[in-house]
């Protein structure tokens, strides 16, 4: 076999060897310097032969930690694009079943570690997968056989190239509408394939994952975003703008200010180099109060009058002065009186934010770029954006990117004529306005449904068969708007009739709390139509009770109660015997005593997920937060809380942001949906992590 080898397409016969000596070196026991003796490294053998064969397949190889009992497989890919779509293949073989954790992420790497910085030197970032499994032997030898047959199928498999080909306007619909229905891997695993794929710019990038550490509420990891300064000089969306000012209020401003320490928020805001703020002021109008006392803190700190005084007049029409911490206030008032500094008359306040940002987004460079004699008209409502679109309107980007639509009327209060003009697009046109969805979501929230366009946009997505997993999480969301909104029996059975009649493209295992999740909103909505319930549900739960050895027991369990509840009668597995559901169940009965916080938006979510845990975790403690914005209240809970699981859907990072910053704790977990399947998962895996002390 040695003599027969040759060099992968992709790395010489000496990159391979050399990284196979380090891998196998310090650090790694699963076959300690690859000792010729065939008795050694008689599990590890098999994945050395196919990695040294020459195929384009991903390099797969374990790793055991004796000391610590730990082991995990690699799965390391030549590139990002590779990755992008190598996730998804390690899903099918492997997860949810062996797999600890929701869903297939690409890992971060320790360079300290001597395995991991072999891995990094040999592929690079972004490349690498790190597949860990429950501690016991017959688990870690399951996972080693999944891996051992990806890599067969891999190998016999057609030859094929690796690209994905989904168009990058495609998977920026599926990024936004993930964030926006709350899919924290979707919106994840959207970011990996853009930055795998390409089409879109370093900067553009940046924005997105900025976009989304904002909405998760990572305030200091945002901060330490890689390039932050370069992004912030290239003047960024309105909203990465207000991300960044935000993020730095919440961690570095907001404590001293509450203690009255003006120079200790001085000197935080001076080592975080952000107080040549003066052009972000252009987009004020569109920051909230944490966002302009950051420019406000800015402009006081380097003594500029001019900008003090304009920032006091945006906070006077947009928000209120007296949130304004009375230190601030007082500085500020001090800087600003015309009596001590000297200072030009203050501009006239501009108080319609959307014909502001309008005028900025004509003159934008990308609406420059498009020579006319006649320049475009900015779409101000949901209706004018239809129309545009209709009409070729080339400006969506920049309304999507600069949020224009934040300044809009509800699409609840013009749905009639909304659903009409959306139901007259051409292809084209479908294809552009679904890149709108996520905002769409975001537009109507949780206060006044808009049923008739959100079934025109469901339409839309199974005419095409948009089906990816952020297409998916819009999709429920969008099911959920006509629901809460209390339809005919006539519309309720034709869109659950739809809906149905996807289920076999998509329902699986790894995609189990979405199909929850659905069935979910059937318990909790009224049902005009009982047997197209019944239908749809079944259609929902049939193929997860086939395949019930594979899903994860926070999903079983949400499964055998939503079957109850729903009155289908399918064979499910009785209460946990052995095997992961019983390790489980154990995990749950050692984390009684620990307090656990859920937040989502939703209450009647919060209720259900809370009522199935008191079942499944007896002993946890368990709080509930809804709140959009700090309080004293969600502070004590964030705390308090051994466990923080949040829900993000339409969730502002007044909360998320808040809750992230004061929760004690080290274990965070994210739903990856707005449904009660996806939270209750979410909060099992949360439970879990904080008993193995990950």
């Amino acid at each position: 076999m040695i003599a027969a080898r040759q060099a992968s397409p992709f790395w010489t016969t000496q990159d391979l060897e050399a990284f196979l000596q380090r891998f196998f070196g310090t650090g790694n026991d699963a076959w300690p310097d690859m000792d010729p003796d065939p008795q050694k490294g008689e599990r590890v053998r098999p994945f050395v032969d196919l990695l040294r064969s020459g195929s384009d397949i991903p390099v797969v190889l374990p790793r055991y930690q004796q000391a610590q009992d730990r082991f995990a497989i690699y799965v390391i890919t030549r590139d990002e694009a590779h990755a992008a779509l190598i996730g998804n293949v390690i899903t099918a073989f492997a997860g949810p079943t062996y797999l600890i954790g929701a869903g297939v992420h690409r890992s971060t790497l320790d360079p300290n570690d001597p395995v991991e910085a072999a891995v990094q030197d040999f592929a690079g970032a972004g490349t690498t997968f790190r597949l860990e499994t429950h501690p016991h032997r017959r688990y870690r030898q399951r996972l080693t056989d999944v891996a051992l047959l990806m890599q067969h199928t891999l190998a016999r498999r057609p030859p094929r190239l690796w690209r994905a080909t989904k168009p990058t306007g495609r998977l920026l619909a599926e990024f936004d509408a993930a964030l926006a229905a709350g899919g924290q891997a979707a919106s994840q695993a959207a970011l990996d394939q853009l930055a795998g794929q390409g089409g879109i710019t370093a900067a553009n990038l940046a924005h997105l994952h900025i976009k989304r550490l904002s909405r998760l509420g990572l305030d200091q990891e945002l901060l330490d975003y890689p390039g932050l300064s370069d992004v912030l000089r290239q003047n960024p969306p309105t909203p990465v703008k207000a991300a960044v000012l935000d993020a730095a209020f919440t961690c570095d401003l907001q404590e001293p200010l509450d203690h009255g320490d003006l120079l200790a928020a001085q000197h935080a805001l001076r080592d975080r180099g952000l107080l040549a703020l003066a052009p972000f002021e252009d987009s004020a109008e569109s920051y909230p109060i944490e966002a302009l006392m950051v420019l406000l803190l800015a402009a006081v700190t380097r003594e500029d009058p001019q900008s003090t005084q304009n920032i006091l007049t945006t906070i006077e029409h947009t928000a209120s002065h007296d949130a304004l911490p009375p230190v601030l206030r007082k500085a500020a008032a001090l800087l600003a009186d015309p009596q001590s500094t000297p200072q030009q008359e203050a501009p006239t306040h501009q108080t319609d934010t959307a014909a502001k940002t309008a005028e900025s987004l004509s003159s934008s460079p990308s609406s420059q770029a498009v020579e006319s004699d006649t320049p475009e008209h900015i779409p101000a409502s949901w209706p004018e954006l239809i129309h545009a679109i209709a009409d070729g309107y080339t400006g969506l980007t920049d309304i999507l990117e600069q949020e224009v639509w934040t300044a809009w009327p509800s699409p609840a209060l013009d749905d009639r004529n909304i659903a009409a003009l959306l139901e007259e697009l051409h292809d084209e046109g479908q294809a552009k306005v679904w890149r709108c969805v996520g905002a769409f979501i975001e537009s109507v929230g949780y206060d006044q449904p808009a049923p008739l366009s959100a079934r025109a946009l469901i339409t839309c997505a199974l005419a095409y068969d948009w089906l990816g997993p952020g297409d998916l999480l819009a999709v429920q969301a969008l099911t959920e708007i006509v629901l809460r909104s209390g339809p005919s029996a006539a519309v309720y059975g034709q869109l659950l009739g739809e809906l149905a009649d996807t289920c076999e493209r998509w329902v699986a295992p790894e995609r189990a709390a979405i199909a929850l999740d659905f069935a979910d909103r059937l318990v909790m909505e009224a049902h005009p139509e009982p047997d197209a319930r019944e239908s749809f549900a079944l259609a929902l739960l049939l193929p997860l009770s086939v395949h019930q050895g594979r899903l994860d027991p926070a999903d079983l369990a949400m499964a055998r109660r939503l079957s109850a509840e729903l009155g289908i009668e399918l064979d499910w597995q009785d209460q946990p015997g052995e095997g992961r559901a019983e390790e489980t169940a154990t995990g749950l009965r050692d984390a009684a005593g620990r307090n656990l916080l859920l937040y989502s938006l939703d209450q009647r979510v919060l209720d259900r997920v809370g009522d199935a845990l008191h079942q499944l975790a007896p002993g946890v403690k368990i709080a509930l937060a809804h709140d959009s914005v700090g309080s004293p209240q969600l502070r004590q809970k964030a705390r308090q809380a051994d466990v923080v699981v949040l829900a993000t859907r339409c969730a502002k990072h007044a909360a998320t942001g808040f809750i992230t910053q004061h929760a004690k704790t080290a274990v965070i977990d994210y739903a990856d949906g707005s449904g009660s399947a996806s939270l209750l998962r979410a909060a099992v895996h949360g439970l879990l992590r904080s008993v193995q002390g990950n």
